[in-house]
């Protein structure tokens, strides 16, 4: 039995960090979009307290970048945390930050945290469109050149932060990029992001499990974040089984920050995995299928707790592995 098994909805980064410690201790360590305020920065945090060898955090911002290392220091003087510079908007960008990253020593842990959510339509440098590229796309480059690194340690891991909101979409085979914009849904182009990085997570484990390679994803819960900077007065009115009618939280359905880190560092280092390759997690446990019969309603709460079936779809893990190597220009 794993610590793992007892882990609720109110378990926080700090209590899975201090019953995993020796699972962290002695480990390179990566956490994307670790910016203060975010999920990224408490995952690191907490991580930063368990002695790893080596925590890189990862984000577009130096100053940002600077005051989180600052403030895990502060805390735990002894850490030994490096910051590099990602930009998951930019391929050539990831590729610099890859090649740092991996100078620093063979990764054990990988954490694709960072993310942008339901933006105006823009494109990335590449022109993807931006939630695709940057939430999608860039991690899985990332990932990709990590890959040769990651697997000389001995127990390697990639964690792909998703979310329930991969609900609102599956991949759009035959239109990914919203038609250059002229049909952009933000919440659809949101939710495609997402379902790719469970299927990111099923394909690592499915190419690279025999090689000792684990992959997880998860939604980390409905959490108020810098995140959610991009959210109009009208989505807010939509969201409403979320949100009181002037914008506040309904009481009962939010996480802390620390409880929404804690299934990303449940899924790092919780050894239930090892066995379990490639699953989708949701408040630290495995997220169940979709009942039969059960209302399709996107935004329903009980409906945050389940996979759904186009996200397990293996075929559709292999396809969309294959469309990103040519989108990267990659033969991963």
């Amino acid at each position: 039995m794993s610590a793992g098994d007892k882990f609720t909805k109110e378990t926080t980064a700090q209590e899975v960090a201090d019953a995993f410690g020796d699972r962290i201790k002695g480990r390179y360590v990566v956490v994307t979009g670790a910016s203060p305020g975010g999920l990224g920065y408490e995952t690191a945090r907490a991580i930063a307290t368990q002695e790893p060898k080596l925590l890189v955090i990862a984000a577009r911002d130096q100053a940002k970048l600077d005051a989180a290392k600052a403030d895990i220091l502060k805390e735990t003087p002894a850490a030994n945390v490096k910051t590099v510079i990602l930009d998951l908007a930019s391929q050539a960008a990831v590729r610099t930050a890859a090649a740092d990253i991996s100078s620093l020593g063979d990764v054990d842990v990988l954490i694709n945290n960072a993310a942008i959510m339901m933006n105006p339509y823009t494109q990335t440098a590449d022109g993807l469109e931006s939630q695709f590229g940057t939430n999608y796309v860039g991690p899985w480059l990332l990932t990709a050149l990590l890959l040769p690194s990651l697997l000389k340690t001995p127990h390697p891991r990639v964690v792909c932060v998703s979310s329930a909101g991969h609900r609102q979409s599956d991949i759009r085979w035959d239109d990914i990029g919203f038609a250059e914009g002229k049909d952009y849904n933000k919440h659809q182009a949101y939710g495609q992001s997402k379902t790719g990085n469970i299927l990111h997570a099923l394909a690592l484990a499915d190419k690279y499990g025999d090689k000792g390679l684990v992959a997880v994803s998860l939604h980390p819960g409905v959490i108020s974040t810098n995140l959610s900077r991009h959210l109009t007065e009208e989505d807010f009115k939509g969201f409403s089984t979320f949100f009181n009618a002037d914008g506040s939280a309904k009481p009962g359905i939010f996480k802390s920050i620390p409880q929404g880190a804690a299934t990303t560092v449940t899924a790092a280092f919780d050894p239930r995995w090892d066995s379990q390759n490639g699953v989708y997690l949701v408040d630290s446990q495995v997220a169940p299928d979709v009942p039969e019969g059960e209302s399709d309603n996107l935004l329903s709460v009980p409906g945050m707790g389940y996979i759904y079936p186009f996200a397990k779809d293996k075929k559709s893990a292999q396809r969309l592995w294959e469309l990103t190597n040519k989108i990267t220009g990659e033969n991963f």
